[in-house]
């Protein structure tokens, strides 16, 4: 089984080494869950010590990418986060889900932080303060099961309006630990595509950014992913035989044809993945006028690449924000980096994707 770049990363003094090895090493789809010392103390300082006010807080037009796997989602979650009024769960927040206000504030005081490759092997950094995909909390949040492939459509009727008010209340623990209201949320997390309905109803006023990638590309990327989450899994048992048994996960939105497809093809098929590329378009699709067309935005990942200036200019002017200037260190480093990676894939099976996919493929311009 081939190394994990997890297993070299670099870590920002003595204290991260010791208190985020194992976090980090063991970074997977969801946060895998222990009693360490560290959450525990993260806990008791959360519940006794820290003094959370939200009053006054609001979540103003939060940001949501809607995107399948694999589409770029978090190279432009990056760029958008690096935006001096952004606010996002951080990879350390999603770390310690139940504390993650003290684990945010401890990796500030103490400057406990890591940085490296993300078992996912896509040659994108991550650290502790850096944006999450926190497929978990929204699991939560939205009462999902991660590992069952159902389409399972909800409304905001399915959700008591106290759990609607625990939603919101964790969002603005968010914007609390980056300063308060003055802060725009914006989160991605490709599993949310299948209730961009749903999140327009939460969350009115909300902004959606659909990012498509050519199927071709896409639809074997997310075989790569799955694989990869397999291994990643199979790494942790290894070095934590504690480690929980979980049902197989198949990191795809679980759209309505996903468990047909399933059966019909197996998960690990290409034919799959191209027919839920289809899928997802058609889905949104059918979505897109049942959202005011001020608060959606669509955007392809190889225009982003090939003009990153020219469509993050467009981007934020879509969301109501000042692009950041020359000034912006942060959000500078990431834009010159767009497009720039170091590992190579070998892809196949372009024409049975072509195949499935044509009149999409063309209607998006690919080809």
């Amino acid at each position: 089984m081939p190394k994990s770049p997890a297993d070299s990363p670099k870590y920002a003094n003595f204290q991260s080494w010791l208190l985020m090895r194992k976090v980090f090493q063991d970074q997977w789809v969801l946060p895998v869950r222990g009693r360490s010392l560290t959450h525990r103390g993260f806990r008791w300082y959360e519940k006794h010590c820290l003094r959370i006010r939200l009053d006054g807080i609001a979540i103003d037009r939060p940001v949501f990418i809607i995107s399948l796997p694999r589409s770029g989602s978090s190279m432009l979650q990056d760029l958008l986060c690096a935006h001096p009024s952004a606010a996002y769960i951080t990879n350390m927040m999603y770390m310690f889900p139940d504390c993650f206000c003290a684990a945010d504030h401890f990796r500030k005081r103490l400057n406990l932080d890591v940085r490296g490759e993300r078992f996912l092997q896509d040659s994108v950094e991550v650290g502790g303060g850096s944006p999450a995909d926190p497929v978990g909390l929204w699991a939560t949040w939205l009462k999902q099961d991660l590992f069952a492939l159902d389409y399972c459509p909800s409304s905001i009727a399915d959700y008591t309006p106290a759990e609607i008010a625990a939603i919101h209340d964790d969002i603005r623990r968010v914007l609390w630990c980056f300063g308060g209201s003055d802060r725009r949320f914006l989160c991605k997390t490709p599993a949310l595509l299948p209730h961009i309905l749903l999140l327009r109803d939460l969350f009115p006023g909300a902004r959606f950014i659909h990012l498509v990638r050519d199927a071709r590309q896409n639809a074997n990327s997310m075989l790569k992913l799955r694989r990869l989450c397999s291994e990643q899994w199979q790494r942790i048992h290894a070095r934590r035989p504690d480690a929980p048994e979980l049902p197989d996960l198949v990191p795809y939105p679980h759209l309505p044809r996903l468990l047909e497809l399933a059966g019909l093809y197996g998960v690990d098929d290409i034919r799959t993945t191209a027919h839920l590329w289809n899928d997802a378009m058609s889905f949104i699709a059918a979505a897109r006028p049942q959202i005011p067309a001020e608060q959606f935005h669509e955007v392809r990942y190889e225009d982003i690449v090939a003009r990153p200036q020219e469509e993050l200019a467009r981007i934020f002017r879509f969301l109501d924000l000042q692009e950041p200037d020359a000034a912006c260190a942060a959000y500078q480093k990431r834009l010159s980096g767009v497009g720039r990676v170091h590992h190579q894939n070998r892809y196949s099976g372009f024409e049975t994707v072509e195949e499935i996919c044509a009149p999409t493929l063309k209607h998006f311009g690919y080809l």
